[in-house]
């Protein structure tokens, strides 16, 4: 009876937020036998301390070192100054500004590498010249019967770039071809090796330049198909069946011969 009234003593203190001396406890318990209150004494102050931070954790009030709040706090003011300086970092302007302007190289319409030294493209204008200036032409194909312009002429002989002409009429209904003999003589150009780093062009870069581009690549073994597909996407959307037609009925034993007596076959791919 005695220890149930104890046991509800310390219940109400616990709701209470109050807390029984530990030595009324034990003498309820154990009566006052000296040893048990010796026991009391030396630990009272450890449960209290116990019972204290109960009550302050159960009224949401954490008890936290002081020592450990500050240098939380420390912490916090460091990384605040870091990201500010982080910050002004990065909204710094660059003190070097680069003039994007001036490294632009601008490639000519339809510009594609076709096999080692050999490129195509349309015909180039002045803002072009910057950008064929880096691959280093040796020689220009140019595939109009017009003449280049003085524009042309100067930049090309500041540059020793060397040009060849073969004028072709292109593929038109119903009587304009292509003649054989002219793809021949352009392909003798194009595949000599003391004539690249070479471009071939024409207007657009897209029918004369694909017809010889074309007969390239039957001499480098592509399939019809592969050929006509190239062919179709660089002249896209205006595709012609008379230049694939004159491409599939070209024959190359004439430059075959011309190449095989000069060592330039088989051609590269």
């Amino acid at each position: 009876m005695q220890n149930e009234d104890c046991r509800n003593k310390v219940q109400k203190s616990v709701e209470d937020n109050t807390s029984p001396s530990l030595s009324w406890m034990m003498q309820q318990d154990y009566g006052q036998d000296n040893a048990h209150n010796s026991l009391v004494a030396e630990n009272s102050v450890e449960v209290q301390q116990v019972l204290a931070k109960f009550h302050n954790t159960s009224n949401n009030s954490p008890i936290v070192d002081a020592e450990v709040c500050s240098d939380a706090g420390n912490n916090q003011d460091k990384d605040k100054t870091v990201i500010e300086e982080n910050t002004t970092n990065i909204s710094r302007p660059n003190s070097l500004s680069i003039d994007i302007a001036k490294i632009d190289l601008v490639p000519p319409e339809n510009f594609s590498s076709v096999v080692g030294g050999v490129y195509r493209s349309g015909l180039p204008r002045p803002e072009n010249f910057p950008f064929l200036k880096k691959l280093g032409l040796r020689s220009i194909l140019l595939l109009l019967p017009e003449p280049y312009s003085s524009e042309h002429i100067n930049w090309m002989e500041e540059n020793g770039i060397k040009l060849f002409q073969v004028g072709l009429s292109g593929n038109k209904e119903p009587f304009a071809n292509i003649p054989a003999q002219l793809l021949t003589e352009a392909l003798s150009v194009a595949l000599d090796p003391s004539n690249q780093p070479l471009l071939i062009h024409c207007n657009r870069g897209k029918h004369r330049t694909g017809c010889v581009v074309g007969c390239i690549r039957k001499l480098q073994h592509w399939s019809l198909t592969m050929i006509f597909d190239e062919y179709r996407r660089f002249a896209f959307p205006k595709a012609r069946a008379l230049d694939q037609q004159c491409i599939e009925l070209y024959d190359e034993t004439e430059i075959q011969k011309y190449l095989d007596l000069n060592g330039l076959l088989p051609v590269p791919w």
